[in-house]
């Protein structure tokens, strides 16, 4: 690879990297570090929290930097160059925003928001779709708030649509919705390549997702890539030359990541 033109895979982990239910992903382990070996960048970006991705780096045996809690925080762009920070928060706090959530939306609709971090344990593990091992990790949470939205359609139309004029960002995945601060996986990961293109002359980027709250991370990756989800393709995703895998993850990752490199060379 030229050095002067650093490839760099920005990727979700759920359904994307990682089987959608027994989050796995051994069968695509050894490629993942062979890129890496190639030079090529990879960084998870992805609603989990960093305690979770520093798990899933130890089952790697890497350590990937990493975007964290859909933008709100990023670890270990350090590994990438020395210069650089080991972490940069791009967030309040989930104690202050779940404040603002709280004092800023209508009663009608902060009442069809149910706290998840509020229910019973066996409920928790049955949402998110892991053990009392995970648990812990899945609900450290430093900067979002995962919910439930028990409305109807026009309901959650009005909920994203007023937490956006409040300085706050809804981010829905596969499993819950997370309150956030205004913060995002693209913009984490346009100041990831900011910080890149300070000492790289050009930057290739790779997005990779399979739900909705990748898109925007897709659309502003050079090349777009998408895992293939059967309850996410059933509407249309409009972004061009979107390459989507046959398979689902793990091994939807890597046929996507070979497309792509292979456009790019």
């Amino acid at each position: 690879m030229n050095k002067k033109s650093p490839i760099i895979i920005f990727t979700d982990l759920d359904g994307t990297l990682l089987h959608r239910d027994t989050f796995e992903f051994d069968g695509i382990k050894e490629y993942v570090k062979d890129l890496t070996s190639k030079g090529i960048i990879i960084i998870p970006n992805t609603s989990k929290t960093q305690v979770e991705i520093e798990d899933f780096n130890k089952k790697l045996d890497l350590n990937l930097p990493f975007i964290s809690e859909n933008g709100s925080a990023i670890f270990g762009l350090d590994n990438i160059n020395k210069n650089f920070p080991n972490n940069i928060v791009l967030s309040r706090e989930k104690e202050i925003t779940f404040k603002v959530f709280q004092k800023k939306i209508p009663e009608n609709l902060r009442s069809k928001c149910k706290i998840i971090t509020k229910m019973e344990k066996k409920i928790q593990k049955e949402i998110f779709g892991i053990s009392d091992k995970s648990l812990k990790n899945v609900l450290n949470r430093s900067y979002s708030t995962p919910i439930l939205f028990k409305g109807n359609g026009e309901q959650k139309k009005d909920l994203f649509k007023i937490v956006k004029t409040i300085g706050l960002s809804l981010h829905e995945g596969g499993r819950v919705i997370n309150i956030c601060d205004n913060v995002s996986k693209v913009k984490a990961m346009n100041r990831v390549i900011k910080m890149i293109k300070k000492i790289e002359n050009e930057v290739k980027t790779v997005g990779v997702g399979d739900n909705y709250n990748d898109l925007d991370m897709l659309r502003n990756s050079n090349i777009a890539c998408l895992v293939f989800n059967d309850q996410f393709l059933m509407e249309p995703i409009n972004i061009n030359n979107c390459i989507v895998s046959k398979q689902s993850a793990p091994f939807g990752w890597e046929e996507v990541v070979k497309m792509a490199l292979e456009k790019i060379k």
